[in-house]
């Protein structure tokens, strides 16, 4: 996940982070897990814990870890499924005006409450224009921001939070909207203390040693310690509102996903993350569909594997569709995915109930890609730059592939292999041609916003269609299911068109869990809801 509002890098925070808490432990190996540690695989290491700007702090694997102990006022637990977490309480009589309370007993961990002015410190810390965050699309439906989803230049708070006491606010939408759309929106809206941070400059809010050592945290378990790229460990918040939770340790381990794949058949590790941050590679999810200690599921996601392109670098579409059509995507899954995954075409995943099932694709047609790049008059002597990042099996041998399908049709195309910190880090500086990457969507289908719109924060291809903006506003300011159907038709058609990214797979989200343990697993929605009522013998 990417950011265009990006001004500082990520890569510098890499050595920064620190080893906070005294007490802390190692992970206990098979023989001497009990009942009190659940042990969790991850192949992405985070950088630091800062929920508002999930570039920073490494993306996926980040986002996987905070979500332990950052809690958002609401969490979707499925399919336009929703269920209360910071907030008791979160309704609207006419679909433009909404009502929150904060439970009664949500406290940080340093015992002040979770109040009403921690959601609006949130909320306005996201729309100020000096704030380098992930989260814009999260609040964009809010009255008071510009056309950037910022804060207009001068004023420093929304109009549209209003705070009514410390356990209840309000927020108002610019027009009326679906109400799940917001529900789903403020799923992704994890709140933060402003007791800590309320000092900050925004501006320099990445810079901040409490995401490497977030010690003040209204979720299930607490922050104990980061050993770096290694491990984090996790204690139990005692004082949970929601209940203690009954696991007292979680470690979260940070390895290749062969190694994921080694420590579920030991025991070592009690699940994989799955949801893109530690799936199992799926030319070994058969194997490890015999482990008689697991137990395993797939499920179709809303998250796809892509190549992004520097639509800077290379500003002629015919040009991009001619890369498109270079790919042998079929062959990708074929080979690398067989009953694992399945082909990609636009951003809507194909269970995506807003996916068209006509939208524009490109097959493998090599003469036709060779025909839009001589008409394009592109330099074929030019060398081009392929980042792979490391870490996941299928997208590095997926790689493969589509370099050798580059080259194929005369293209010089060099790859490169970083981790995937260091991708992030070219990604958001626009220091690339070509890269491989991951993007997932919201039930909702505004959710591509974030990395279509011409300001979104994940819009690392710097992608700019006015007809593209115009489609997501209209889509955001529309209630009615057949007409926003018909407009987000046209919406990913005309991406499909322009193809700023070239989808090629969404692979199945592959969940391997303990059998001793009682736990939904690394499921799309609601993972992290019912944390604390997890179980193991």
């Amino acid at each position: 996940m990417r950011g265009i509002y990006r001004k500082l890098t990520v890569v510098t925070l890499i050595g920064a982070l620190f080893v906070a808490g005294c007490s802390a432990s190692k992970p206990k190996e098979a023989s001497q897990a009990s009942a009190s540690q659940l042990t969790v695989g991850i192949t992405n290491p985070p950088l630091m814990f800062n929920p508002i700007d999930s570039d920073g702090s490494g993306s996926s694997g980040a986002v996987f870890t905070y979500r332990y102990f950052f809690d958002s006022l609401v969490k979707t637990v499925g399919p336009l499924e929703y269920k209360m977490m910071l907030a008791e309480s979160f309704k609207t009589s006419d679909n433009q005006t909404f009502s929150i309370a904060i439970h009664p007993k949500a406290n940080w961990t340093d015992g002040k409450p979770v109040t009403a002015q921690d959601v609006e410190f949130t909320l306005n810390l996201i729309a100020s224009p000096k704030t380098v965050t992930t989260q814009r699309s999260a609040i964009f439906a809010l009255a008071g921001l510009n056309e950037k989803g910022m804060l207009p230049e001068g004023e420093t708070k929304l109009s549209s939070v209003k705070v009514v006491d410390d356990k209840h606010l309000e927020i108002k939408t610019s027009k009326p909207v679906d109400p799940n759309l917001i529900y789903e929106r403020f799923s992704d809206v994890l709140i933060v203390p402003k007791h800590i941070l309320e000092n900050v400059d925004p501006a320099q809010l990445n810079q901040q040693s409490f995401w490497r050592n977030p010690n003040v945290t209204s979720g299930a378990y607490k922050f104990v310690k980061y050993e770096n790229k290694s491990y984090v460990e996790l204690a139990a918040n005692e004082s949970y509102y929601r209940g203690a939770p009954k696991i007292q340790k979680v470690f979260i381990k940070i390895m290749p996903a062969a190694n994921i794949v080694a420590q579920l058949q030991s025991g070592e590790l009690d699940m994989n993350a799955a949801q893109g941050t530690g799936n199992i590679p799926a030319s070994e999810w058969k194997t490890v569909k015999t482990f008689p200690n697991l137990r395993t599921e797939e499920q179709p996601t809303r998250r796809y594997n892509s190549v992004e392109i520097n639509t800077e670098r290379f500003p002629d579409k015919r040009v991009r569709q001619a890369l498109a059509y270079a790919i042998d995507r079929k062959m990708i899954v074929d080979q690398l995915m067989p009953s694992a995954g399945e082909l990609q075409n636009g951003p809507y995943s194909n269970s995506h109930p807003y996916h068209d099932k006509n939208v524009k694709s490109y097959g493998y047609e090599p003469e036709k890609a060779k025909q839009l790049l001589k008409e394009a008059g592109f330099d074929m002597n030019k060398t081009i730059e392929l980042i792979v990042p490391t870490g996941d099996k299928t997208r590095e041998m997926a790689g493969n592939i589509i370099q050798q399908n580059f080259q194929a049709i005369g293209l010089k195309v060099k790859q490169v292999n970083f981790d995937f910190p260091t991708t992030v880090s070219r990604l958001v500086k626009g220091d690339f041609d070509l890269a491989l990457s991951s993007f997932g969507s919201i039930m909702d289908p505004d959710g591509p916003a974030n990395v279509y719109r011409s300001t979104a924060a994940l819009n690392d291809m710097r992608f700019k269609n006015k007809r593209v903006d115009e489609l997501f506003n209209l889509g955001m300011n529309e209630t009615d299911k057949e007409k926003r159907f018909t407009i987000y038709s046209e919406l990913q058609n005309m991406i499909q068109e322009e193809v700023p990214l070239i989808t090629i797979f969404s692979e199945y989200n592959l969940m391997a869990v303990a059998k001793s343990v009682d736990g939904k697993g690394g499921v799309m929605d609601g993972m992290h809801y019912d944390v604390n009522g997890w179980t193991r013998k």
